[in-house]
Order: C-alpha cells, then structure tokens, then sequence
C-alpha cells in the first residue's frame, strides 16, 4: 500500500494548561505509508480486536480545540457539536493555528482511513464510533478559562456522549470537578491526560479520581521520557511516541505526547462499552483497569497505574479485583475474661434502670440543699444579719481598710 506523499509535520501532542499554547516544531517530516507507520496498530492488537468490536453506536465527545470534519479519514464520523466561541462551526472545525489538536485526537478515536478497502490514512481505535466535538480553545490552543472546559463537559453530558476524552489540562477548578462528577454518576467515563514531563505535574480533569488518568509509552511500551508525568494518580498507559494522526488541513501529524495516549484510551472504552453498553461507570473503570497488563513495579506506580493497555483482554476476559481497596488486617482474636463477656439485653436493661434511680437522687440532693439555703437565707434576715460577702471565709467579718497613703 502507497499513500498520499504530504508533508507530514512534527506534532508535539501535549496537554496544555489554561493559558499555555500546545508546543509545536516546524521540523518536516515523511511517511511513504501513514497506516504502515503505525506503529501503535500492531502494539495494541487492533486488526484482532475490531473482530470483537468497532464502537457501533458509541458516541465520543472530544472537549478540545474543535475537529475537522471534512478530513478524509473522519468524514461521516464528525457529529454536529459546538463551538463556544463560534457558534456556527459546531465544533466541526479545527480553531487551532499549529497542527490541529483536536483533529489529531478524534482520528487517534474514530479515524476510519480512506481509499479502497479504508486501506489508507489514520485508522482509529474506533472506527465505526461517532465524535462528539467541543470546541473550548482558541487559534492559540489555549483556554480562556476552567469554566469553559467545565461547560464543555457538562455539554457533552447533555447531549448523548458516552465517553468524554479531555487531551487539555489545568489547575484546580470546583467546577470541572463538578462536571467529572456528574459525568461519572451517569456512567460516563471522562478521560484525561496527565501532561507531559515538561508540565512537571497532572493536571484536572486527569487528577479526579472519577477520571482516567494516561501516562505514556513508548515503542517499546516503556514509559515515555516525553509523554508521562510520574504521579499516584495514573491509572493506565497507552502508546505516546510518534503517533500519526490526521492534521487540520487534511494532511497528516507526527505527534508524541499522552494526549494521545488518552485518544486510544477513549477509543478503548468506546468498543467496551459497545459490547457491554449496561455497564456503569464503576463496571467500566473494572474492565478497563483490572485487564491491563502489570508493567513497572507489581500492582499500582506511579508511573504505569495499573497497567499498560489490552483492549482484547478489556473484550473477551475478566476484571481480576486488583483495583479493589485492600481491606486492613483484623486484629489477632484474645480471649476473653470473664469480665469481657458481652452484656446480654437484660443486662443493659437493668444497667439503665440503675442510671435513672441515680438521676433521681442527684435532684433531690439538689432540691433540698437549695431548700435549706433558701432557709438559712431567710433566718439571717430576720436577726438583721445581712449575708457573707462573696469570697468571705465563713464566720468572719470583713472589715474595710484604708488605702495606702
């Protein structure tokens, strides 16, 4: 197979925050064959895979900078969704200047090729799933605020996604929090990624616990020195170095960053969640995380969350449990004393019996100790004697002295 001779650009897919623009080079690049050159196709088994499933009938919002809907490998697959700042668009065109972030993330998702056969072009996790876009940045790639990645979010929750796959990142927001929530009660799954080295540390929506968190490898499958953010809150890891994805103009991307590596998670979830549409957000998380394969250091890291990437074994296996809490270790059994014995009911019946007789007491002690102040008080008044002054020693008079001269 020979595909198109365009120019393919370096891409740096990165995860940016509120107010830093995508990192891109201008360092040409070629491919004699975009699809031969994917690399990631034959890692994560996707010619096996699509025999179990494409994502028919999944719908997977993409909150970024708008996708290319006329691009020849996501023609038919673009649905219309909305641009915050051009209403017109709906979302179906790619606002940024450099490569076309969010045109490279959709292909990455439900890119289907082109050509005889599709033989052609970017081919996506998911093919036969749709792309639900949000357009939340500008030409720059960059936000005007966390509300608008928030309203983003809640947009997509409201109009028929499945999955949400957030490849941007920034600081804390109650809002996005709030929105990742939501998203979660509703058994969707919003997935982000956690940022590149130079970030040097995740951001939201990756950071929620209710979001998937992608780090990224290599081609190798070890963790990219690029594309991964070492943190406690990383649930999986995905393919990230030199990734071909589907440019803005029609063209082709070279891109290295775990904002790729979450696309392929999302097109992930989208065929798990075709074969098994009554999960809910929780039976996802399972799937997905508990039929990684354990990479790093056994169980949970920093650096490999739980696993790298099978969707097969995601298809066709079995959640392991590996994910859930481990319960804390009983204390050793003692045996009991006699005194230790458990109190049966009559037991605390009577102990209660005794508490109110004691109450009881208490008033009446109380009533007649006032009674006979009250007497006392009485008395002195009528000898003429008037009471003690506060803080007089009793018996004894207080006589007023001079002041000092």
């Amino acid at each position: 197979m020979r595909v198109l001779t365009r120019p393919v650009a370096a891409l740096a897919l990165t995860t940016v925050s509120v107010l830093t623009a995508m990192s891109l080079t201008a360092t040409p690049a070629s491919a004699d064959s975009i699809r031969d050159d994917s690399w990631h196709l034959k890692a994560l088994d996707l010619a096996e895979v699509h025999k179990t499933s494409q994502g028919e009938g999944v719908v997977v919002a993409v909150v970024d900078s708008g996708v290319n809907a006329d691009h020849p490998d996501l023609r038919g697959n673009v649905l219309p969704g909305i641009d915050f700042a051009v209403e017109e668009n709906k979302g179906r065109v790619d606002r940024e200047d450099g490569g076309g972030h969010g045109t490279g993330v959709a292909s990455l998702i439900a890119g289907h090729g082109h050509g005889p056969g599709n033989r052609d072009g970017v081919l996506g996790v998911a093919p036969k799933a749709k792309i639900l876009p949000v357009t939340v940045r500008n030409q720059k790639g960059t936000l005007n605020s966390l509300s608008l990645m928030a309203a983003g979010v809640n947009w997509a929750i409201d109009n028929g996604a499945d999955v949400i796959n957030v490849s941007i990142s920034g600081s804390f927001s109650h809002e996005l929090n709030r929105a990742v929530e939501r998203a979660y009660e509703q058994g969707i799954i919003v997935v982000g990624a956690v940022g590149n080295r130079k970030e040097g540390s995740i951001g939201h929506p990756a950071r929620h616990d209710n979001a998937i968190a992608v780090n990224g490898t290599d081609r190798k499958g070890v963790i990219s020195d690029v594309a991964a953010l070492p943190a406690v809150e990383v649930d999986i890891t995905a393919p990230g170095e030199d990734i071909l994805v589907a440019g803005r103009n029609g063209d082709y991307r070279i891109a290295t960053g775990n904002s790729a590596s979450a696309a392929l998670v999302s097109g992930a979830l989208a065929l798990i969640k075709a074969k098994y549409p009554d999960l809910n957000a929780e039976q996802l998380f399972q799937r997905l995380l508990e039929t990684t394969q354990d990479k790093g250091d056994p169980g949970h890291d920093d650096y490999y969350g739980w696993g790298a990437l099978d969707i097969g074994q995601a298809l066709t296996g079995e959640p392991d449990g590996r994910t859930a809490p481990t319960a804390s270790a009983a204390p050793e059994p003692t045996e009991r004393q006699s005194w230790q014995e458990p109190r049966d009911r009559d037991d605390g019946m009577l102990l209660f019996v005794w508490a109110g007789i004691i109450a009881l007491l208490v008033l009446l002690v109380g009533a007649i100790v006032l009674l006979l102040r009250a007497r006392s008080r009485r008395a002195r008044l009528a000898t003429g004697n008037p009471p003690l002054p506060v803080g007089s020693p009793t018996g004894h008079a207080v006589t007023p002295q001079p002041l000092p001269t």
